[in-house]
């Protein structure tokens, strides 16, 4: 009720002010404009028009000749010249038209001009068709028809410059006068407006200083501060009119958006904390303010969403499910859109990249690569990673199986070189360590061989000369039995022939001991055959014991790249390998260990048989040795010499016997010496098909790695 009073007071103030001052100052205004303006606006001079027909005819006139010259210029095709000429035709229409509509002018020497022009135009035309049949003998040349018309444009031309120069003129006096009125009537109706108005906002402007400019600067103060976010500006209401309801709005506005300001500044410290559900309460302001807040709450619900839903795509394909894709979202939140998209792109290229390679490597294809280009960054780096191990295994892997090969090959020299990393730098180790080892074996089983065949050799040599010396042992033998005879044949010369048979004795005696000396030998020489034979058999079971573990862990490889699945052929397949060598070695060593054993068994025989060549050699000694002390006793006691002579004929029988039996027993160790002999070349010949050219290499690296 008391706002409805109060509302007019000001109100009634400006409008009953103002529309009397402005009545008076728009009556004398519009009387005068409206005068000046309908003669303007309504009323144009014929002289004007008259000139504008003129300038519109100089165009339509340069147009028409502009379409000769195209005709001039396109005569030789037939369907571009009629449409040219066709133009033409058309545009003399047009300029006989405007040149007759200002032949009407009412100024005299327009239209005498005008009529001039009319009939300079209607010779052109008929010039310029009459050129047509002429420039049609001339094939159509341009220069032909150019120069069959040439200048007759220019009196037509000529005569419409100057009415259109004269046209313009007398538009431009009539203007002149016109404005010249117009400017007069104007004059006087604003040196009246302008009275009226300035007395008017003399009395306005001081009325409205004092009861409305200055509390509208109070409120525009107020509002300007609240425009640039000062909300502590103090606004004062000096009146209950409009003007102090206004200062009381503001007052309103004021404390309200301070509230709004208020709650923005809650929510945004709650989120701050990590409470993004916090949300201002929309109903604690009215109208529009209630509006707002409610809006920002729901572009921060609609924010947050969008945040939440990336948030859970992305853990998504962190967890390498890129099964979800992200809404298509608009405007420029299409960003993120875009972002999950591409990121969602790259994983599955990278993962179908790793995937490949992983497939390739399981399959034993080391020789794929990644293709890196596709990448940026990171991702660029993990493919030139996968591309390094896969070239650092096919290399290594290469490596391994290259020394395999040649070691299957025989050659024993071979080995892994390069800069090799981790495992298979141990691998390469082990490799090398083995052939080195393999190599040792090998020279060491070479050089024993070497020594049994010169010990065999030197057996030989040892039995054939023992041989030659019991064939002579035998001869001798038969001499003295020749003698015995004799001694039976004859007492008288029992005398003689015992001291001959003493002598002979004697030299039986030396000969035995000498004999006896070379069976020692012979015996010596068989038992260090035998230990080195042994030897040999105990290095033989080492290579055995390699070849079989080396077999064991060959095997174990296998069943480890078997539980691997295809992830494990290429370590299957160097496991494979690395079996089939280790059987192989195993194979040899076991043929080289069955002629070590047969070589033992053969010298144990030829030992033993020379420990008994030795044995009855002794006997041999001790019997010469009582023939001497018979012979002695014969000599001494010729009563005795029946009796001595058949114990002499006896010994000598069992001399014959035993020599012999010596005889053979050389025979068969002379024998036995040679096929140790020949079994010692089967043994070097078997151990030459190694390589051992890094022999002195491989013993010095196997001994830096003990």
């Amino acid at each position: 009720m008391n706002a409805s009073t109060r509302a007019p007071r000001l109100q009634s103030k400006l409008l009953g002010a103002v529309s009397i001052g402005l009545a008076v100052v728009l009556l004398c205004a519009l009387a005068g404009l409206a005068s000046a303006w309908l003669k303007l606006s309504t009323e144009v001079p014929p002289e004007v028009a008259h000139s504008r027909d003129a300038e519109r005819l100089q165009r339509e006139f340069r147009g028409q000749v502009q379409e000769w010259k195209n005709v001039l210029l396109r005569g030789h095709d037939d369907a571009l010249r009629k449409r040219h000429l066709d133009a033409f035709d058309s545009e003399g229409r047009l300029v006989q038209q405007l040149a007759k509509g200002l032949a009407s002018s009412p100024d005299a020497r327009t239209r005498e001009q005008a009529q001039t022009f009319v009939g300079l135009h209607a010779q052109l035309q008929q010039d310029y068709h009459g050129a047509l049949q002429a420039f049609a003998e001339a094939g159509y040349a341009p220069a032909a028809g150019d120069t069959l018309v040439r200048g007759k444009d220019r009196p037509a031309a000529s005569a419409l410059d100057a009415l259109s120069t004269h046209a313009a003129q007398v538009a431009e006096a009539a203007v002149a006068a016109r404005s010249q009125q117009a400017r007069q009537t104007l004059l006087l109706c604003a040196a009246l407006t302008v009275l009226a108005a300035v007395l008017l906002l003399m009395g306005l402007a001081w009325w409205l200083r004092r009861a409305v400019v200055q509390p509208v600067l109070a409120v525009e103060a107020a509002a300007r501060a609240v425009a640039v976010g000062d909300l502590q500006h103090v606004v004062q209401v000096r009146s209950r009119d409009e003007i102090g309801r206004l200062a009381q709005a503001m007052q309103a506005v004021q404390s309200t958006l301070r509230g709004v300001l208020d709650a923005q500044a809650a929510m945004a410290q709650a989120h701050e904390a990590g409470s993004i559900s916090h949300r201002m309460d929309a109903s604690a302001f009215p109208g529009a303010f209630g509006a707002m807040v409610a809006d920002s709450n729901a572009l921060v619900d609609a924010h947050i969403q969008v945040k939440m839903r990336a948030i859970a795509i992305m853990g998504r394909y962190a967890i390498g499910d890129l099964s979800q894709d992200m809404e298509r979202l608009p405007g420029e939140k299409a960003v993120i859109t875009e972002a999950l998209d591409m990121a969602k792109r790259n994983l599955g290229m990278i993962n179908g990249e790793i995937r490949r390679l992983a497939e390739a490597a399981a399959a034993g294809d080391f020789s794929q690569r990644g293709d890196s280009a596709r990448f940026e960054h990171d991702f660029r780096a993990m493919v030139d990673g996968l591309n390094r191990l896969m070239q650092t295994t096919e290399l290594n892997l290469g490596e391994v199986s290259s020394m395999l090969r040649a070691i299957a090959d025989g050659r024993l020299g071979a080995r892994m070189h390069g800069d090799f990393q981790g495992v298979f730098a141990r691998i390469a180790g082990d490799a090398n360590t083995t052939a080195a080892q393999l190599a040792t074996i090998v020279t060491d089983i070479k050089h024993a061989s070497g020594s049994i065949h010169s010990a065999a050799a030197e057996i030989a040599a040892g039995n054939n000369d023992l041989s030659r010396r019991t064939e002579q042992q035998a001869a001798n033998l038969e001499e003295t039995a020749a003698s015995m005879e004799e001694l039976t044949s004859t007492v008288r010369q029992n005398a003689e022939h015992a001291r001959q048979a003493n002598q002979l004795a004697i030299g039986a005696h030396a000969v035995a001991s000498q004999g006896g000396s070379v069976v020692g030998q012979v015996v010596a020489t068989m038992g260090a055959i035998e230990t080195s034979s042994r030897q040999i058999a105990e290095i033989i079971s080492v290579i055995d014991g390699i070849a079989f573990q080396t077999n064991i862990l060959a095997l174990n490889a296998a069943v480890e790249a078997a539980r691997a699945g295809e992830q494990g052929r290429g370590f299957a397949v160097v496991a494979s390998e690395v079996r089939t060598l280790a059987q192989r070695s195993a194979a040899a060593a076991k043929e080289i260990k069955a002629l070590i054993e047969a070589s033992v068994e053969q010298v144990g025989h030829g030992a033993q048989r020379v420990r008994e060549a030795g044995d009855t050699m002794a006997e041999i000694v001790a019997s010469v040795q009582r023939v001497t002390d018979i012979m002695a006793e014969i000599s001494a006691a010729s009563q005795e010499q029946s009796a001595g002579i058949e114990q002499v004929s006896q010994t000598v029988i069992q001399m014959d016997g035993t020599t012999q039996q010596n005889a053979a027993l050389v025979e068969e160790a002379s024998a036995a010496a040679r096929s140790l002999e020949q079994q010692a070349n089967r043994l070097i010949d078997a151990v030459d098909v190694f390589d051992l050219s890094t022999t002195a290499a491989a013993r010095d690296a196997l001994a830096r790695a003990a």
